[in-house]
């Protein structure tokens, strides 16, 4: 992670992420901001210029969901191309070989949202 946690206002014990303010963007790199990391949930942004993308990897106990705010982002999910607009959400298992790409000529913001890997290691699941 690039650029350490987000700031969140308070509202009681909820936290807004204004997500527009949070984006950055770098010519060598994607820019991944943490937004949140608890005992349960973790979510980080991450902003691609056009060319940029994240490496094939993939989650071995975590589920992830990928929410694409801007621009249009071409993944491949366990070997199938898709491409996903903005507002739209892309939600896959574990254990599934992914990444994110940007091969369009605007930028490209994404969210992701998964379980805290900890948590599936002191549960046993996954």
């Amino acid at each position: 992670m690039e650029d350490g946690a987000a700031v969140a206002r308070e509202h009681g014990v909820a936290q807004v992420f204004d997500l527009h303010g949070l984006k950055a963007f770098a010519a060598d790199k994607r820019v991944r901001k943490m937004l949140f990391k608890t005992d349960q949930l973790w979510s980080e942004i991450a902003c691609y210029e056009p060319g940029q993308s994240t490496p094939m990897h993939m989650h071995p106990r975590e589920e992830e969901a990928i929410f694409v705010l801007e621009g249009t982002a071409t993944m491949s999910i366990d070997g199938h191309e898709i491409t996903v607009p903005a507002g739209s959400i892309v939600k896959f298992p574990h254990n599934v070989l992914h990444d994110v790409r940007n091969l369009g000529t605007d930028r490209c913001v994404i969210m992701f949202v998964k379980v805290n890997p900890k948590i599936l290691k002191a549960t046993g699941g996954g």
